[in-house]
Formats: C-alpha cells, structure tokens, sequence
C-alpha cells in the first residue's frame, strides 16, 4: 500500500480517536453544541476514509501499482 494513503488513514484514525473522546466528553457533560461538533468530526473522518478506499480502489482497477519501483538503467 502507497505511504500516502497509510498517512491519510493514519492520520484519519487518530481525527476518530479525537472525536470518539470528544463526544463521550460531552455526553457526561450534556453539552449538545459540543455533542454535534463530534458528531460532525466523527462524519469527516468517516468520509475522508471513504474517499480513501475510493482511492485504493481506482488505483488497483486501473492496473496502477500503489508502489512503483523504478529501475535503475
């Protein structure tokens, strides 16, 4: 698997942790404003890992190795 799409969803997992925190935070608290703003991070994270495994998708149906060596001639 390409780097770039490890760090995305690297990136994208540690957004949910957050955002998973976040909310179990408000919740205790019962403080909605905050309760929609990790409902709202948790939505974008799920998205962007969406869009990711899009990516990984189109990549392999296009034959494109995710990593390309080159050769040294």
């Amino acid at each position: 698997m390409n780097v770039k799409y490890l760090a995305k969803f690297g990136g994208s997992a540690m957004g949910a942790v957050g955002a998973a925190r976040s909310l179990t935070k408000a919740r205790r608290e019962g403080d909605k404003l905050r309760m929609v703003d990790a409902v709202l991070s948790i939505l974008s994270v799920a998205i962007t890992i969406a869009i990711i495994v899009r990516e990984i998708r189109e990549a392999q149906d296009d034959n494109k190795p995710l990593v390309e060596l080159k050769d040294d001639e």
